[in-house]
């Protein structure tokens, strides 16, 4: 993962340098610079995680459950996280939330943007988001595919929660390129400025 990683932000960033020096346009550069920061990121999480497994198993006695508390948890998240989306659609929302994640410079000290980023698996119902994103990567190497995969989802509350996170994401970046790439998005599917706008708002209400 560190290797292909690394391999993204390089092609990533020697395309953009000549993509901007044709004048072309640098949204495919970007992305797999985004996606290849995105897989550093996840490779140093194993392997800080593996680590505290390790401390754990030597330190604690193994837990052990029921059959009964295992369908107990599968239960819940299955009723939690079922939007009536396709699993290519997830995971098309996946790259597409990495990618926004990605705009944040240094992701891989912006725990905030990983944990951001990672809820959307959690949401679509994929239990592993690292494994979830590296599945879904080596399918959406035309940036046009993935794209026009997500605005083919036409459920309200899975379009909604894209956009938001995406705008968190944005958000945190400040970046205004970013800006605009989501409010295109936004726009494809069915929320212009204002609408996406209201959406923020209402959902700032709710959560405060």
């Amino acid at each position: 993962m560190k290797t292909a990683g690394w391999i993204f932000v390089v092609i990533g960033a020697l395309a953009f340098l000549g993509a901007a020096s044709k004048g072309d346009s640098v949204f495919g550069p970007l992305f797999w610079i985004g996606i290849g920061i995105v897989l550093l990121y996840l490779k140093r999480e194993r392997e800080e995680n593996n680590k505290e497994e390790t401390i754990a198993e030597t330190t604690t006695p193994k837990n052990t459950e029921t059959l009964e508390d295992e369908e107990e948890k599968l239960e819940v998240i299955d009723v939690w996280s079922n939007p009536p989306v396709t699993f290519e659609q997830k995971e098309a929302a996946l790259c597409l939330i990495a990618f926004f994640a990605g705009y944040n410079d240094d992701i891989m000290a912006n725990d905030a943007a990983y944990k951001i980023a990672s809820q959307s698996a959690i949401y679509f119902g994929m239990r592993d988001y690292e494994w979830a994103l590296t599945t879904a990567l080596p399918k959406y190497q035309d940036a046009d595919k993935l794209i026009d995969t997500v605005l083919t989802i036409k459920d309200k509350d899975s379009k909604e929660f894209i956009l938001l996170t995406c705008y968190d994401l944005t958000k945190m970046s400040g970046k205004s390129e970013a800006y605009e790439f989501l409010y295109n998005i936004a726009n494809e599917m069915g929320y212009n400025r204002d609408k996406l706008k209201n959406l923020v708002d209402q959902f700032i209400r709710i959560t405060i």
